[in-house]
């Protein structure tokens, strides 16, 4: 598990590292009364159930820090990349270049494996029902560095869900398969985010996420992070984020910093 997580928390986990949709986004975007702010998939690891506008190009960079006790990882950067096919469907595509840093080794430096996806709207938010979305990766064989090759395919398949409890409040949480390559066995992964609209252009988030035990004599391992966003304008939002193990067994700790840019093409 050490191992996926150290991936997981560097992605646009959505991989990403990446990791996940932000809830304080998407409440600033609905405390705004101009055209839907952008929302994004970055800095936490909760995606977002929302899709990027249809003839829309998104780019999502995330640079950060990890500590792995001993050594550290850094990625500069991790990138998610994402264009609205239709109104209810959007292509994805993960990339991550990353330092491992573990000392007296020698320093290890590649590109993770390429991961191509789409997102899939489902539904919209009804009440106590919440908005939700369904998001594939596939990690592509050979379109990787050499030091991170996987001896099998790696694919990533999540459900996505988004309350918006209030004009200043809201909740997200995702539930998932995750294998990461090097066993046939996947992980069920679960994150749970809240989103608060400090001001129309400042959110803050809070989240826990993890994963279960891929062997019965492992354990669970379970983290925090939180962070904030920034909206510069409609298009452009800029966020930072910090995370820290809970669980005795959780040591990877992160700080990171990105930005999030849309336009049309």
């Amino acid at each position: 598990m050490y191992k996926l997580f150290t991936i997981l928390i560097l992605g646009a986990i959505g991989f990403s590292t990446d990791i996940f949709g932000q809830a304080d986004s998407t409440m600033i975007a609905d405390s705004m009364p101009a055209m839907d702010p952008i929302r994004a998939d970055r800095p936490d690891q909760t995606e977002s159930s929302f899709l990027v506008p249809k003839g829309y190009f998104q780019v999502e960079m995330g640079f950060s820090i990890t500590d792995t006790d001993p050594g550290f990882i850094y990625a500069y950067p991790a990138g998610l990349w994402k264009y609205g096919l239709t109104d209810n469907f959007e292509l994805r595509l993960i990339t991550q270049y990353i330092t491992i840093q573990k000392e007296p080794n020698p320093n290890v430096n590649g590109f993770l494996p390429l991961a191509a996806g789409f997102k899939a709207r489902l539904s919209e938010q009804k009440g106590v029902l919440p908005k939700m979305s369904f998001l594939g990766h596939l990690r592509l064989p050979g379109v990787v560095s050499e030091e991170f090759e996987t001896t099998y395919l790696a694919p990533d398949l999540r459900l996505a869900f988004d309350h918006i409890i209030s004009d200043v409040f809201s909740v997200g949480y995702i539930i998932g398969l995750v294998w990461d390559g090097e066993d046939p066995e996947p992980f069920v992964i679960y994150t749970l985010t809240t989103g608060l609209a400090i001001s129309k252009r400042l959110g803050l988030f809070a989240e826990v996420y993890g994963a279960t035990p891929q062997r019965s004599s492992e354990e669970l391992e379970l983290y925090a992070d939180a962070g904030l966003t920034y909206l510069i304008g409609n298009n452009f939002l800029l966020d930072v984020s910090a995370s820290q193990g809970i669980t005795d067994n959780a040591p990877l700790r992160y700080v990171s910093a990105g930005f999030s840019y849309r336009f049309k093409l």
